[in-house]
């Protein structure tokens, strides 16, 4: 799994699309834009095996949040299909992988709710359109690799990169950037 942070001084998108694996969401949430200030945002990139790492993930990010002093916690989380080679050697099925995906965004959104934090969980599954201005400086971007189905690493953090990281939905700018995903 791989986590990628950015503090933004102000973050706003607006659902578009579904893709083929898209929540169900209702007619009044479709093209309605939603706006964040002084937020964290957080792209979790989730991979086979990666449910048990739901309380390592909230962990994380509640420690990143803390220490950016971001007022409130945006959750944007992403199934990254399994490659060829992964289809063929491990017993991979994507529906159950869909589900656990569904439920680990679901743990992580109750524990950090639970700790008091303001979160909001991006539609699963949905193509936006975003704009971001990321804060520079510590806390401003991070990537953070998480390992679940090593058992030697046991759900704690593996690498954690201070440099610009890129998002699935980022385009390059200095202060802000459009987004189209």
């Amino acid at each position: 799994m791989r986590i990628t942070t950015s503090r933004c001084r102000s973050f706003d998108y607006t659902v578009t699309r579904p893709s083929p694996c898209a929540v169900g969401l209702g007619a009044v949430q479709l093209g309605s834009t939603y706006r964040f200030s002084d937020c964290l945002v957080a792209t979790i990139e989730m991979e086979h095996g990666d449910r048990v790492l739901g309380s390592a993930v909230a962990r994380a990010i509640r420690r990143i949040a803390t220490h950016s002093d971001a007022a409130m916690i945006v959750i944007d989380g992403y199934l990254r299909p399994p490659s060829l080679s992964e289809r063929e050697s491990q017993d991979a099925d994507l529906l159950t992988d869909l589900a656990d995906a569904l439920d680990l965004l679901t743990d992580i959104n109750a524990q950090l709710s639970r700790g008091n934090d303001d979160v909001h969980v991006m539609p699963f599954g949905w193509h936006i359109r975003a704009r971001a201005d990321v804060l520079s400086g510590a806390f401003g971007q991070r990537s953070i690799q998480l390992a679940g189905g090593d058992p030697m690493v046991a759900g704690r953090i593996v690498a954690v990169l201070d440099v610009p990281a890129a998002q699935r939905f980022w385009e390059g700018s200095p202060t802000s950037a459009p987004v189209g995903a």
